[in-house]
């Protein structure tokens, strides 16, 4: 039979053990979280990133007469309070049709949107600089946000301005457009 004596003890310390164990397990569940959130809030800031230089991409496009105004309008952050949209009436049935017509020339669009753009950009804490894409004769369109800047001429902090490769650490986007 066996003596309770030798026993005395042996079940606590079994139990610490075990909630050693299951705390050391439970930090390792909380460190993995943590690293989910960080990966969820980068990719958020990637695709408002995306989605910024997407919407500039795109203006350019569409009043691509216009690439030299936008660069300099987007490189130089000047704004423009007025706008280039007015109301006009319809010589048509019935008379008191409507519709928004733009009123300015391509130049002045560029100026517009690149308004636009700029504050898009900073409500969301992020830089925005047209330049030339390293190693081609395209523009490409710059976003970095967080710790990462970048400015007109200066794109050191985003990528190698001699291959063009992203750097380690950094919190910036380059999308190839015209």
């Amino acid at each position: 039979m066996i003596s309770k004596n030798k026993e005395h003890g042996v079940g606590l310390i079994e139990v610490l053990v075990a909630l050693v164990i299951l705390a050391l397990g439970v930090l390792g569940f909380s460190a993995l979280q943590l690293r989910a959130l960080d990966a969820a809030q980068e990719a958020t800031e990637q695709t408002i990133a995306m989605n910024t230089a997407r919407d500039l991409a795109e203006r350019i496009r569409v009043n691509r007469t216009a690439l030299t105004n936008y660069k300099t309008a987007i490189n130089a952050k000047t704004t423009n309070v007025s706008s280039c949209v007015g109301t006009t009436s319809l010589e048509a049935v019935p008379s008191t049709l409507k519709i928004d017509l733009p009123k300015c020339n391509s130049a002045t669009m560029a100026q517009h949107d690149a308004t636009e753009i700029l504050a898009k950009a900073n409500e969301h804490g992020q830089t925005i600089v047209i330049e030339d894409c390293v190693g081609s004769d395209l523009n490409c369109i710059y976003v970095a946000w967080g710790k990462t800047i970048i400015a007109a001429n200066n794109i050191n902090q985003c990528v190698d301005t001699t291959t063009g490769a992203y750097l380690t650490d950094t919190k910036c986007l380059v999308m190839e457009a015209f």
